[in-house]
């Protein structure tokens, strides 16, 4: 059930809410703290290349609301899960405290993100990043980049609030359009982001973000690939498989644990 096979590329803090691709260069990072809706994004070069029309349709819309149990971090993907050729950037896979959480694109202050994930009463998180190992190369031929996150709460209530204070988050962001997908568990949206051409090459890309609220669990899956092989499709079977581990539909297995510096479990 290993995370990982070897160790990913460096971390290069880039334009917000994008995993950026130029001149060859790698960098990943999901959103950037600054959530004005003024931050802007990757040069947005949609050329006339049109994503293949959503098709994904599994997972369970409504349902329960469980109150599901910790650790965040079995109910999201294991490497096994994933499509072949991808890998574990060990770098941005880990733990969430009440300090990192607070400092995540989430919010547009540490003290605003202390202030709310205590009234929200965030128990854990976990958030794990997959890269394609061809990297630009592989993403110009139908590979892409993922992340997943995993929030927990003490109940559906206080998930609701975090839920909806970060759909609305993600709507008010420049460059940010809403995108089609099925409805999946208690409350779910989409959206897509036009980004760069790939590397030295002329393919357009684009960003794909659902998010979902099952029980007192609030998720978000983000893909970045090609815009002639990508859709919310991606995003939202990954959606789905986190749904059914939340549901106990499919087994949540905690993953090894890949070193990283001192990290707990958030408190309250």
């Amino acid at each position: 059930m290993a995370r990982r096979k070897r160790p990913a590329t460096p971390v290069l803090v880039l334009l917000a809410g994008l995993v950026l691709i130029a001149g060859g260069a790698v960098g990943t990072l999901l959103l950037t703290s600054g959530g004005d809706g003024n931050s802007g994004g990757g040069s947005n070069v949609s050329g006339n290349v049109k994503e293949p029309t959503p098709a994904s349709t599994s997972g369970l819309a409504g349902g329960p609301e469980p109150t599901v149990s910790l650790p965040a971090s079995k109910y999201t993907p294991l490497l096994e899960e994933m499509p072949p050729e991808m890998e574990v950037n060990t770098s941005d896979t880990f733990t969430m405290n009440i300090s990192t959480f607070a400092a995540s694109y989430w919010f547009d202050t540490n003290a605003r993100g202390e202030e709310l994930s205590k009234q929200w009463r965030i128990i854990d998180g976990y958030q794990v990043y997959f890269d394609p190992i061809g990297r630009a190369a592989q993403v110009a031929q139908g590979g892409y980049y993922a992340a997943v996150e995993v929030y927990l709460f003490e109940s559906p209530a206080g998930a609701k609030l975090a839920y909806d204070y970060l759909e609305d988050r993600m709507k008010a962001r420049t460059g940010s359009q809403p995108a089609q997908a099925r409805p999946l568990a208690n409350q779910s949206a989409a959206f897509r982001f036009d980004g760069p051409t790939i590397g030295t090459t002329d393919i357009p890309s684009v960003y794909h973000r659902v998010i979902f609220r099952r029980g007192n669990a609030v998720v978000a899956v983000q893909t970045f690939g090609a815009k002639p092989y990508m859709s919310t499709d991606q995003a939202r079977e990954l959606a789905v498989l986190v749904d059914r581990k939340l549901l106990g539909e499919a087994p949540a297995v905690e993953p090894t644990p890949i070193p990283t510096p001192a990290i707990g479990v958030i408190g309250n």
